[in-house]
């Protein structure tokens, strides 16, 4: 019983590898100041944004070394409205050109967008582990030119409204303190999805395969209490 259990723990630890680590910053991440700080920019995270008055604009900003490569990705939900919906992506920093930028940058900054307005079929992408599906518009690995502290930035060149999500790093790192927290994860990713309705499959795996560990748990110690 306890090797099924580790097999149950292996099963969920698996499937949330075939996501992107969420971030879900306690400050609404729309400036430099309030950007949602990313400490290890080559673990694969992903963070979802709401485009609207106030919130024009996504941040996120994480330190650089001269040389290191870094992976953006941009994408938007799979909804009707949201089709034609083309955001910007652009990297922020030291020793980046330093023409018109759309906003205003931290000082000694410079930017590289990525646009998406020409992406006629953008690609689609089914995440497994929310059963959440998404059109990836754009993605770009930049190697920096100097070290310093960068911005990942997403926004709409047009202030239009619409739903966003931005990605940095492709090593996909998850650990056993994040089982915990990948009920309220899925929540979360779903409803910025507007998927309602049951769990996926994989969800329903990862709890059982989290009731087999707590199983045998209780089993060990009860061998443990009695011989």
């Amino acid at each position: 019983m306890f090797r099924a259990s580790m097999i149950g723990a292996g099963v969920l630890v698996a499937s949330a590898a075939c996501a992107h680590r969420p971030l879900f910053p306690d400050v609404p991440p729309t400036s430099p100041a309030s950007a949602a700080v990313v400490k290890r920019p080559d673990v694969s995270q992903v963070i979802y944004h709401e485009v609207g008055e106030g919130r024009t604009q996504l941040w996120l900003t994480f330190e650089g070394q001269q040389g290191q490569e870094v992976f953006l990705q941009i994408g938007v939900p799979v909804l009707d409205r949201l089709k034609d919906y083309r955001p910007t992506m652009a990297l922020v920093g030291p020793g980046l050109p330093t023409g018109e930028a759309p906003f205003d940058l931290p000082a000694g900054c410079g930017l590289e967008a990525f646009p998406t307005k020409e992406i006629a079929e953008p690609r689609y992408f089914e995440e497994h582990f929310t059963g959440t599906d998404s059109w990836i518009l754009h993605d770009a690995t930049v190697k920096l030119p100097e070290s310093g502290v960068y911005y990942a930035v997403a926004y709409s060149p047009d202030g239009k409204p619409g739903k966003l999500w931005l990605a940095i790093g492709q090593k996909e790192e998850f650990g056993l303190t994040d089982l915990g927290r990948m009920r309220e994860w899925t929540r979360k990713v779903r409803a910025f999805h507007e998927v309602h309705g049951a769990w996926p499959r994989l969800q329903k795996i990862a709890a059982g395969g989290l009731a087999g560990i707590t199983a045998g748990v209780a089993w060990l110690i009860v061998r443990l209490l009695t011989h």
